[in-house]
């Protein structure tokens, strides 16, 4: 793949990071699967950091456990389906992923549990519950092993209890290698151990706790260190050290007629009992995660930023070539931009008939149109922690903060402009009254007021020992900074700042909404404590969220709705017999949510639905419904 295949939809001279998805002629094509578990709930996750891959040696397709879901390569048509939340599993977060030797494919979900595939819909392996699984392997007579944190357990079919059940090794194992139910081995945080009638013995009486990974190969097992590779050979008991040729740790192992394909220091190779031949001396500059046999010449290799064939002609990127997998052009063999699947801002932007979803993240500033679904990444802050994003009220600008190069605007057909004179980093953005906006970092205030920048408080004059968090305006009057240590409020006319008396004085707090409400206001408060509503010395907790740790806010006007994301789950409060009741919680167990976490939240209206863009550690969900204006403000 070059960067000659690529047709721009763009004619117009930019740079390279700021271009929509190149598009390939004849390139890797999506399939949509046959139906959701969750259909009102959609995600839009990079499956590019892989943590696990499985090679379906009869129908020749590769699986891929990724943060952002399960990636299915049908490698015969290049075609490729995505799984995320939607379709069953539990949030995007897969941990490993398997096909055993009836082509029945199963995931491990990194916190809740075993699934399976039926039907392009993945369900439970309720047997087990919601245990934890470290890894899944499969013996040579195609049965499927799950290592988990309450023991080992060999699986025949999603119908039945396992068939067997060992006790754990002590620590859960980072890798299983297992000819058949007597022949098992394992390595954890203490060492290998062999499974022998009696229990689990370890195969040396010293602690070894760098052994990464390791794979059977006839009668030779094959070990992963920290420093190197090492083989016993099982007949005799006796160990050998692999020269690497690199003194660099062993990160995946698997078998080959030879001896083991091996991951050393980011490059990939045959290992036999006499040497090395690498595939290339060019290193990868990222962790190798996974590795499967594709055939007796041909390695699939699976890494933080990517999938990658490696055979006789070296190791090639092989993309999906679709957002958020990719986004701009790749350079050479250089790995192409990918989406960051921790979101920690959104916003959205009506141009007309145009909306676009503003996206926050580690890795810098997205920018997705949702009518065209192109994806852009904004070369400039490429490389920022965006923190907060807010749109003007004329749809005209838009406010970006980062945590390292401070506050920057944007406006249509001009460039990045980075604000002077605002100390990095700042943490909160807010919209305020009469299109003035505020923001707040470690250094203090600023206050944005007839096209002009300025600091309204310096840190010092805040008088709590904790960083600010959260800036809300309704009314001109007054203004609500919340701190790491409790709630204050600034009136600019006199510019006094005072600590709000009482619980919230000393909370901490993580999020503010300001709703107005006739001529006055009504404040959201989201604390460590749960979710307070309310004004000056009257604030009302509400008793279903108490103790949660609220963690973003969204107000629905059409619907007179509040969204609340938690630690734990999301929530939407409606006002109903003069009390604010909770309407829907949503969670992994119950929704097509990508993690229970939920970082940032937004909302976008238009042809009589509601978008809710829900922020998450492993990606960015979607909740649409009908807007239908019942409810109203107490």
């Amino acid at each position: 793949m070059n960067s000659h295949d690529y047709q721009l939809d763009l004619p117009v001279s930019v740079g390279s990071e700021n271009l929509p998805i190149p598009v390939v002629e004849a390139g890797p094509q999506q399939e949509q699967t046959s139906g959701k578990v969750y259909i009102e709930w959609s995600n839009l996750a990079s499956q590019r950091h892989i943590r696990n891959l499985a090679f379906d040696q009869v129908k020749r397709d590769l699986w891929l456990a990724t943060g952002g879901g399960v990636l299915h390569w049908k490698l015969d048509a290049n075609r490729f389906i995505r799984y995320g939340s939607e379709h069953g599993l539990p949030g995007n977060s897969v941990l490993a992923v398997a096909v055993d030797g009836k082509n029945q494919v199963w995931a491990a979900h990194e916190h809740f549990g075993i699934y399976y595939l039926k039907d392009d819909i993945w369900q439970s392996y309720r047997i087990l519950g919601e245990v934890k699984v470290s890894c899944l392997t499969v013996d040579s007579t195609g049965g499927l092993w799950a290592g988990t944190t309450n023991g080992i357990y060999a699986i025949n079919n999603p119908e039945s209890k396992p068939v067997r059940e060992l006790p754990p090794a002590g620590f859960p194992p980072r890798a299983m290698a297992i000819a058949h139910e007597n022949d098992i081995w394992l390595c954890n945080a203490q060492g290998v151990h062999n499974y022998q009638e009696s229990g689990w013995v370890r195969a040396s009486d010293s602690v070894q706790p760098d052994i990464l990974t390791l794979a059977r190969q006839d009668q030779n097992l094959w070990l992963g260190m920290f420093r190197g590779l090492v083989r016993i050979d099982l007949t005799t008991n006796q160990t050998y050290n692999i020269d690497t040729k690199y003194n660099s740790e062993i990160t995946a192992i698997a078998p080959h007629y030879q001896g083991v394909w091996a991951a050393c220091g980011g490059r990939v190779g045959i290992a036999t009992e006499t040497g090395w031949t690498f595939i290339s001396e060019k290193r990868l500059n990222t962790p190798i995660t996974s590795l499967a046999v594709g055939s007796d010449e041909e390695v699939w290799i699976g890494t933080h930023v990517g999938l990658l064939r490696g055979g006789k002609e070296g190791m090639h990127l092989h993309l999906t070539d679709t957002a958020p997998d990719v986004i701009g052009l790749p350079s050479g063999e250089r790995s192409p931009t990918t989406f960051s699947n921790l979101v920690q801002a959104l916003s959205v932007q009506q141009l007309g008939e145009h909306s676009i979803l503003w996206i926050g993240t580690p890795r810098g500033l997205f920018r997705l149109d949702l009518f065209s679904e192109n994806w852009r990444r904004y070369g400039r802050l490429g490389t920022q922690d965006i923190r907060a994003i807010v749109t003007s009220l004329d749809q005209e600008t838009v406010w970006v903060a980062s945590w390292s190069s401070g506050l920057h605007c944007l406006k249509q057909h001009n460039e990045v402009d980075n604000i002077p004179g605002i100390t990095e980093p700042i943490l909160a953005l807010t919209t305020g009254h009469s299109s003035q906006y505020w923001a707040g970092g470690l250094d203090g205030i600023y206050h944005y007021k007839d096209s002009t920048w300025f600091k309204a408080i310096p840190a010092q004059e805040l008088h709590v020992k904790g960083w600010l968090q959260s800036v809300a305006q309704a009314v001109t009057e007054h203004v609500w900074l919340g701190t790491s240590a409790g709630l204050l409020l600034y009136k600019p006319d006199t510019m006094q700042v005072t600590t709000v008396s009482g619980i919230l004085g000393g909370t901490q707090i993580r999020c503010l909404l300001a709703i107005p409400k006739d001529e006055s206001e009504q404040l959201w408060v989201g604390t460590d404590r749960g979710l307070y509503v309310g004004n000056f010395d009257k604030w009302e907790i509400i008793p279903s969220l108490e103790s949660r740790t609220i963690t973003t806010l969204a107000w629905d006007g059409n619907t007179n709705s509040l969204w609340i994301g938690t630690d734990l789950g999301l929530f939407c409060l409606v006002s109903r017999d003069n009390s604010w009741q909770v309407a829907n919680e949503f969670n992994v167990h119950n929704s097509g949510l990508g993690a229970n976490r939920v970082t940032a939240l937004t909302i976008g209206t238009g042809d009589g639905e509601t978008k809710v863009w829900i922020g998450t550690p492993c990606g960015l969900s979607c909740y649409t419904y009908i807007s239908n204006p019942k409810s109203k403000i107490v």
